[in-house]
């Protein structure tokens, strides 16, 4: 069995240290083997350079090893300043590899403005090994369109049969074609998918809403697997905000256990 924690990070967005222990307490509290983290970014600008978002989160916890890549180098006012944003995956289990891809962008395409990757993890579990990817899909409907296939084959060409779990903030709800297609409800570029809503599969038609933290009304973060009998357990995770009511994020995460 492995147990994965999803969050979508909400980068340096204020109060980001207290956010920031907001994190580390939901992580140290599931006490997960697998952490997967969108929105990481570094940024020289702040006084914890030249360590990026992961691994402040990480000097709170005990016993993770990391991998994690940017995505998108951003253009500053100031050649001294630099900045990224990009994916990382935590691990208590043994990291033997690691993979990553470009999504095609289109810069034609103003809401497709990022640049967005896949992130994937080989570790290697009681029963064997396991790949863990997580993605952040682009803030364009044409793009996720067009990237999620991009995103299903190289999961499935890089797990190559073995056990796997994609996660992440996908941008989209459940009755959107792009979860429709990974679900196998629908066929793009003459692809079907197979993979199964971790969520449904364990809460059927609950809502299980993941944004935003303080009022949640949409469900766009996910973890699917290939075979629904993966699924243990599924929570949202995430939820509590601090004393002074600071949630860790925009974002609910989820925690999940698999097993197979």
């Amino acid at each position: 069995m492995v147990s994965i924690l999803d969050l979508n990070i909400w980068n340096y967005n204020e109060p980001w240290t207290k956010r920031r222990e907001g994190i580390a307490r939901t992580i140290r509290e599931a006490s997960p083997d697998l952490v997967a983290l969108q929105e990481v970014r570094y940024s020289s600008r702040y006084p914890e350079s030249p360590h990026h978002q992961a691994d402040q989160i990480a000097a709170h916890l005990e016993g993770y090893q990391m991998v994690w890549q940017p995505a998108m180098y951003y253009t500053s006012e100031s050649p001294q300043v630099s900045h990224w944003e990009g994916l990382a995956i935590l691990s208590r289990l043994p990291v033997v590899d690691r993979r990553m891809v470009w999504l095609a962008r289109d810069r034609e395409d103003a809401r497709d403005e990022h640049q967005r990757i896949v992130l994937g993890a080989r570790v290697l579990a009681a029963e064997g090994p396991f790949w863990l990817f997580t993605t952040h899909l682009s803030l364009s409907a044409k793009a996720r369109e067009r990237t999620v296939v991009e995103v299903l084959r190289f999961a499935r060409d890089t797990a190559a049969g073995e056990p796997f779990a994609l996660t992440g903030d996908l941008n989209a709800e459940p009755h959107e074609l792009p979860i429709r297609f990974l679900r196998g409800e629908e066929r793009m570029e003459r692809r079907t998918s197979n993979l199964f809503d971790a969520w449904t599969v364990a809460h059927g038609a609950e809502p299980g809403y993941t944004y935003s933290a303080w009022e949640p009304v949409k469900r766009i973060d996910y973890m699917l697997v290939p075979e629904a009998s993966m699924v243990r357990h599924i929570a949202i995770a995430a939820d509590k905000p601090d004393a002074e009511g600071v949630y860790p994020s925009d974002h609910l995460g989820l925690y999940a256990e698999l097993t197979w």
